[in-house]
Parts: C-alpha cells; sequence; structure tokens
C-alpha cells in the first residue's frame, strides 16, 4: 500500500510541474483558426478594438471589380482600416494594373507613378524585381489605398487597404500628386505603361536562364519601341549550346500564342519567325540568337506589322 501510495505521488508531481510549466509545441494551424483567435491577433489582446473578419468585401469599402486571374480571400475592418485580401497565380502585376485603371476611373488619383511595376515584357532577368513597394492613390472624398504585393511560390497575395485621408492642412490630393511629382523623375521602362500606339506591350515576355549571366543585372535588356515597331536586345552568358537557348526562348513564344511560322539554324546564328493576330492587326514577331563564341550570346526579339 505505502509503495502504491509513493508511486502515485510521483506520478502526481510530474503532471503538476508539466501543467505548471511553459507549454511547448509547434504544431501549426492548416486551414482554419479559431475567429476569436484571429480578432485577438489583429487587434492585440485586450484592446477594445471591435474587429470584423469578412468571407466577402465590406459594404462600405470602395467599389471595384475582382480583377481576371485573382480569387478573393477574405477582408478586415479594424476600425482605423479596412483591408481585403486577394490572391493571383503569378505575379499578379496585371491584376495590379487592372485595380489601378479602375479606382482612377473611379476618380481615385495615383500618388507615385514610379511606385507601379506594369507587367515586364521583352528579355527579362529570371531574378524578380522587388514587387513589395506599395501603390498609393488618394481620394478627397474616400481616403488613401495602398495596393501592395506580397509574392510566395507560384502566388501572390494582393493586400488592398483603404484608410482615411488624413487632415494635411487643406491640402488636396491634387496637391498630393504635384508635390510628388516635382521630388521624383519619371521614366516609362520604371513603372510606366507604354502609349497606346506603341508596339513594346506587345512583345513577349522572355525570362533568360536562371544560369545567365548579365553585364547589368537590374535591367540588362535594350528596349525601344514606336507606333510600327518594337525591339528588346540582350547580350548574356550561359554554358549552353546555340540550339538549346535558342529552343529555351522560342518555347517561351509559343506558350505566348505566337504560331509558328519559319526557322533555322546555324553554327553561329538561329533565326525564328512567328505572327499573332492582335487588335485587329497580324504582328510578326521575329527572334534571333548570335553565338559570339566562349558562351557568350546575344539575343534579339522584334516585333512588326505585318499587315
Amino acid at each position: 500500500m505505502q509503495k502504491t501510495f509513493y508511486v502515485l505521488t510521483g506520478i502526481t508531481a510530474i503532471i503538476a510541474s508539466l501543467s505548471s510549466g511553459p507549454i511547448s509545441a509547434d504544431t501549426e494551424f492548416e486551414d482554419s483558426i479559431p475567429i476569436d483567435l484571429a480578432r485577438a491577433l489583429l487587434r492585440g489582446v485586450g484592446s477594445p478594438m471591435d474587429i470584423k473578419i469578412y468571407s466577402d468585401i465590406p459594404d462600405d469599402f470602395p467599389a471595384f471589380d475582382v480583377p481576371d486571374g485573382a480569387t478573393l480571400m477574405g477582408s478586415v475592418d479594424q476600425g482605423h482600416s479596412k483591408q481585403v485580401v486577394l490572391f493571383s497565380d503569378g505575379e499578379g502585376l496585371e491584376q495590379q494594373s487592372e485595380l489601378i485603371e479602375y479606382l482612377q476611373n473611379a476618380g481615385y488619383l495615383l500618388i507615385d507613378r514610379s511606385s507601379v511595376r506594369m507587367p515586364q515584357t521583352g528579355f527579362v532577368s529570371a531574378n524578380p524585381p522587388d514587387l513589395r513597394i506599395p501603390v498609393q492613390l488618394c481620394h478627397d472624398m474616400q481616403g488613401l489605398i495602398h495596393i501592395q504585393l506580397y509574392p510566395e511560390t507560384n502566388r501572390t497575395f494582393i493586400n488592398i487597404t483603404t484608410t482615411p485621408a488624413p487632415n494635411s492642412g487643406g491640402y488636396t490630393c491634387a496637391d498630393r500628386v504635384a508635390q510628388n511629382s516635382r521630388g521624383a523623375g519619371f521614366s516609362p521602362f520604371l513603372g510606366g505603361s507604354p502609349g497606346r500606339q506603341s508596339l513594346q506591350s506587345s512583345l513577349p515576355r522572355l525570362t533568360l536562364p536562371e544560369e545567365a549571366a548579365t553585364q547589368t543585372a537590374r535591367f540588362p535588356a535594350l528596349m525601344s519601341s514606336s507606333t510600327g515597331r518594337a525591339e528588346s536586345k540582350i547580350d548574356f552568358s550561359v554554358d549552353w549550346s546555340l540550339s538549346d537557348v535558342y529552343a529555351f526562348f522560342s518555347d517561351q513564344v509559343v506558350e505566348q500564342d505566337w504560331m509558328p511560322d519559319a526557322e533555322t539554324s546555324g553554327t553561329r546564328v538561329a533565326l525564328g519567325a512567328w505572327t499573332r493576330e492582335e487588335n485587329n492587326r497580324i504582328l510578326l514577331g521575329t527572334l534571333r540568337v548570335v553565338s559570339k563564341g566562349d558562351e557568350n550570346y546575344q539575343a534579339e526579339f522584334v516585333v512588326s506589322h505585318l499587315e
């Protein structure tokens, strides 16, 4: 009996020591979390703020259409701000552009044009630029909207946050835009959009091999555009054969709905031609890859009007 008593006492002591100590675990929620926990994490435990979490969009959120290729995840009203979360397969740049265009048509002014990264065309680096720079729009009555991209593997979260416009001593949104434009330059290739008559946007996006090295890593491609012609050219080095380099780019062209027309390849030069119908026009796209020796290459893609 006494031995049993000591055993039970020892077990009780062990249980007591475990229950009174810190809980050590690393179990993640996989599909959903308790709503009370979500509210507490968003507002801070003990805060009197009333947090509302929605599976759709709050009624008083500025109206917008969910862009093609994006999916609504939900939204949250934290009192001082409201946030809608979308996600998109890929970089989310096209969806961001659609959101900006919709809000501009609704009377919002874009504060900083240089923060907008349009979908890149022509030859681009395999290492994408930082897309997390927020885009800010302003409406004198509705307040401010921030659109921010959070890239993950094979998808991007798109956060749209609205806050009341701060009292800035009578400054309007137009005043904000003018003040910002005076303090920053604007380059059409670092965040602007080409003119409507330009063929720059018709260039296919051609991603370099991950193994490729360029002399200018940030903006490696020379690009020019006019009403009748757009060109993207780049010099790079990679330990590949000419045929492998050509096939790598030509496969990307076909994947972007260009129809093959002709191709030829020699020991130093590989050429290809494709056609595509766009806006009731027939476009001609030509790719030229030149082997310059010692694993050095020059690639050029040109888009022009066929008729």
